[in-house]
């Protein structure tokens, strides 16, 4: 898989492991757990939602709804619970320090 340099679409399944999402419910859910350690924007989930979907990680579907605008929701593949999996049980990458005081 070459998602694998990012961690973005990593977060997206395991939060798709709790329940089929939107982008936009992904977002919220984002902002309501897990962001006060990682932060998404739309800019990435989108993106990343697609390209999951392209490569069998998640699959998407089309719900339509009278009176709303359809929309786009994605559900955790086998495929994708597996390479979560490995994910998970693989090392975290070691991230460089960021400091602005050290930058100035």
């Amino acid at each position: 898989m070459r998602v694998q340099r990012q961690s973005t679409p990593f977060a997206i399944l395991a939060l798709l492991t709790l329940k089929p999402m939107s982008g936009y419910e992904l977002k919220k859910l984002m902002q309501g757990s897990i962001a006060h350690f990682w932060t998404e924007s739309y800019g990435q989930i989108y993106p990343a939602l697609r390209k999951l979907a392209s490569e069998c990680l998640a699959q998407r579907k089309t719900e339509r709804s009278s009176g709303k605008p359809e929309r786009q929701v994605y559900r955790i593949t086998t495929k994708g619970r597996t390479v979560l999996r490995r994910w998970l049980e693989s090392e975290p990458r070691v991230q460089p320090p960021r400091s602005e005081l050290l930058l100035k």
